[in-house]
């Protein structure tokens, strides 16, 4: 009668499992299939930073910088030479005991030192002054590449773009057809031949 008994239970956890196991009566969410079939990559490489770098904008960018750079230079060398000058006149003066109560001498280290803070804060503001400059104007050169790139996507029915720029890692071959870097470049520059940097006033 035992055995017989364990028979029955067997049976029944047998068809238990087999119910919960079944995908008709489990009832397992079905996979709906996508709406629409994906596209076929139609694929475009190009060197975004060698496209920018070489553009006309982007080298007017860079040359608007190096002349706006010398002139902050023009700018901070009279400061430069002023406190040699000071530095100098100190250096060459031995100290003798009357250094600790001298008014005029402790007034003017105090004055080289405001001088060297002088400069140094002339020297951070007219360096991010150029850094804003700088990305001002290539922010510009990147927008209008973008722009060129969505024409060519448009016009031959890319869907995908990839960078092969240096050290980008993304492309390691590519067939001339599909690289797209000369023409971008080209385009660009009759789009943009140029970008005017907003001449930002010194400090007075």
């Amino acid at each position: 009668m035992k055995r017989m008994f364990g028979y029955v239970v067997a049976a029944v956890l047998l068809t238990a499992l087999q119910t919960a196991s079944s995908p008709v009566l489990a009832q397992s969410p079905k996979i709906e299939p996508p709406a629409e079939p994906m596209p076929t990559p139609v694929i475009g490489v190009i060197d975004f930073q060698y496209v920018v770098k070489e553009s006309a904008a982007g080298k007017s960018v860079r040359a608007q910088i190096d002349k706006r750079q010398q002139q902050f230079q023009a700018e901070i060398r009279p400061i430069q030479k002023e406190l040699e000058k000071i530095r100098a006149e100190f250096g060459n003066r031995l100290p003798v005991a009357s250094d600790r109560t001298d008014g005029a001498l402790a007034a003017k280290r105090k004055a080289m030192r405001e001088r060297v803070n002088e400069l140094q804060r002339l020297i951070q503001e007219r360096k991010r002054e150029l850094d804003d400059m700088f990305n001002t104007g290539m922010h510009q050169v990147d927008l209008a590449l973008v722009a060129v790139l969505k024409e060519l996507a448009q016009e031959r029915g890319i869907n995908l773009i990839l960078n092969a720029g240096r050290g980008r890692g993304l492309v390691l071959f590519a067939e001339n057809q599909i690289v797209i870097t000369d023409e971008a470049l080209r385009r660009l520059d009759k789009r943009l031949p140029k970008v005017v940097l907003t001449k930002a006033e010194p400090d007075k």
